[in-house]
């Protein structure tokens, strides 16, 4: 039975996603071709073209791609100067002995592949980073910028307006085989060369066929410390109903002590085509900090169907 679990912001790769799996593609493409779409996206915020710079006002994207068929993984991680780090993270998966590039070697290896080369910084997220970095700089920091000391600025990232954002979409073909895929900009003017969970294999997205397939959105912080993706699938393995295994992985999360706190989202499927998605039930001026919309289809529909995620406190 072929299937998409997606997060809210992935809704303009949707529809390729799905037209790929009704023509018999493989979920792998099919999630790609999907992604790389939100990559194009401005409005997506938060992933590709248009998404948030770091502290020095540069965007830095992570991605990372899993085969649920082989276990093969491949992600990249602060890539810069390139458009679709989705399609990067498949070619190490598919060209290089290795799972995971990061920096200059990331931008290298995309040069390598002839990917497609480009601008990510749009004109509203450079609004934004101008905006919050002439409010919150000292001005001894703005007579020396950049060469200052940017960890009390890293600090007052901290919050749940910035410590967020991510698009994952996991994917079961008519052949079986599940995949997960995630692409992200990351945390808001975040500290130069920081990477998440999304590019984290284990961490932002895991997917074995034997089980099914798991993500995160969030703050990825604490989902790297829980190894929550990989986590889900050995409580799936454990014969945990999906339920079951995303409550054990958010008890894995509650247990981690941190002075910051941000959301985070579980997006599940399993081989009986089961789907579950749980979200921690935190707001900022009554609105919700991380993802508790999500968007799912299976071949049994004609359109995919919005759905709130189950909530649940920290």
């Amino acid at each position: 039975m072929a299937l998409l679990l997606t997060n809210s912001i992935a809704i303009s790769g949707i529809p390729e996603t799905i037209s790929l799996l009704r023509k018999n593609k493989s979920s792998l493409d099919a999630i790609e071709a999907g992604i790389r779409l939100v990559e194009s996206d401005p409005q997506a915020g938060w992933v590709g073209y248009g998404g948030h710079p770091n502290l020095l006002g540069d965007v830095e994207l992570d991605a990372g791609i899993m085969d649920g068929l082989t276990l093969g993984a491949g992600a990249v991680g602060a890539l810069s100067g390139y458009l679709h780090p989705i399609s990067v993270a498949r070619k190490v998966m598919e060209k290089l002995p290795h799972v995971f590039l990061v920096g200059y070697g990331a931008s290298r290896f995309a040069q390598d592949c002839n990917a497609e080369a480009g601008d990510n910084l749009a004109n509203q997220p450079r609004n934004d980073w101008n905006d919050w970095i002439n409010k919150n700089r000292s001005p001894y920091e703005s007579e020396h910028w950049p060469d200052c000391n940017l960890v009390r600025l890293s600090m007052l990232t901290a919050n749940n307006k910035t410590a967020k954002g991510t698009t994952v979409f996991l994917s079961c073909d008519n052949d079986g085989n599940f995949s997960a895929g995630s692409s992200t900009s990351g945390w808001s003017f975040k500290y130069p060369g920081r990477l998440g969970d999304s590019p984290v294999i284990g961490s932002g997205i895991y997917a074995d066929n034997r089980y099914g397939a798991a993500a995160c959105t969030g703050m990825g912080e604490l989902t790297m410390r829980a190894n929550t993706a990989r986590s889900v699938i050995l409580y799936l393995k454990m014969n945990m109903t999906i339920e079951e295994a995303c409550y054990e992985a958010m008890n894995d999360l509650r247990a981690i002590k941190s002075d910051f706190r941000g959301g985070v989202t579980i997006y599940a499927i399993d081989t009986k085509g089961n789907r579950f998605v749980l979200s921690t039930k935190t707001t900022t001026n009554g609105l919700p900090d991380c993802d508790t919309i999500y968007w799912y289809w299976d071949d049994k529909k004609d359109e995919p169907q919005k759905s709130e995620a189950t909530m649940t406190q920290w």
